[in-house]
């Protein structure tokens, strides 16, 4: 997953927080997948809460204002320095790694109950990398353990077309799937998916999409002309705007859990 994120790497540590309007730091962005996670550890206790590509720790620490975490151990997973540099010692553990290499048995005796959680990461993996991103996460699962994450996807398949299309204008890997193909790709790697819920969406500008891709004004404008041409009546996932266009990132809470092998 590392190589996947490149030059974003701009955007870790300090200015995380304000990208995209500050979704990724928000309580109120977050509610909904913390309600969640809440409900299943209310009925389903674990010994530690691993968020996988947790960054900041943001996740984890809202966890904690929740009450949750006094008898869980709370481990955040990610490949970026810059971003575990500024989680919370006092209440979170961390592991530099990157999701392909992470190991349950590097975390916690096996004896231990997990929980897994992760938000926006499956895309960074491409079309051929998520299949087996959830397969490897399965095998760190013991059977009856949740597996809980936000990911964007859509609901038909030209919604997911034309968010593809500016990713790739945009030149990077990441890929997008519709809810169904993620549901069988879950599947297929081991995990029932008990319940979806939607998330709320991410409104992608070109400036910040700009930004974090360190793309030039003329870059934009080629991609906003390009998308403009080809996906006219989008606007429920692409629009044009006076000074570039905007993106609707699509969101989804799958709760999973593992299934025998």
């Amino acid at each position: 997953m590392e190589d996947h994120i490149g030059t974003e790497k701009i955007v870790h540590g300090q200015h995380w927080g304000t990208l995209h309007g500050g979704y990724f730091s928000d309580p109120a962005m977050a509610r909904p997948l913390i309600e969640t996670a809440k409900g299943i550890l209310a009925k389903s206790p674990a010994d530690v809460v691993v968020d996988l590509g947790g960054g900041t720790g943001f996740l984890l620490n809202q966890l904690v204002s929740h009450e949750i975490g006094a008898d869980v151990e709370l481990v955040n997973v990610d490949c970026s320095e810059a971003q575990l540099d500024l989680i919370d010692k006092n209440s979170i553990s961390s592991v530099c790694t990157s999701l392909g290499e992470f190991r349950r048995n590097a975390i916690a005796t096996e004896q231990k109950r997990f929980f897994f959680l992760m938000r926006s990461v499956l895309h960074y993996l491409g079309e051929n990398g998520v299949t087996p991103l959830l397969r490897h996460l399965r095998d760190q699962a013991r059977e009856g353990e949740f597996f809980l994450h936000q990911s964007a996807s859509f609901d038909n398949k030209e919604e997911a077309a034309c968010l593809n299309a500016l990713y790739r204008h945009m030149r990077t890997h990441k890929w997008y799937p519709t809810v169904d193909d993620l549901k069988k790709r879950l599947a297929d790697s081991g995990w029932r998916v008990t319940a979806t819920i939607p998330a709320p969406s991410l409104i992608l500008t070109s400036d910040d999409l700009g930004r974090r891709y360190v793309l030039e004004t003329n870059d934009l404008d080629r991609i906003r002309d390009k998308m403009a041409g080809a996906f006219v009546e989008m606007n429920s996932v692409f629009r044009i705007t006076p000074s570039g266009f905007h993106a609707n990132l699509h969101y989804q809470i799958y709760t999973c859990v593992a299934v025998p092998l």
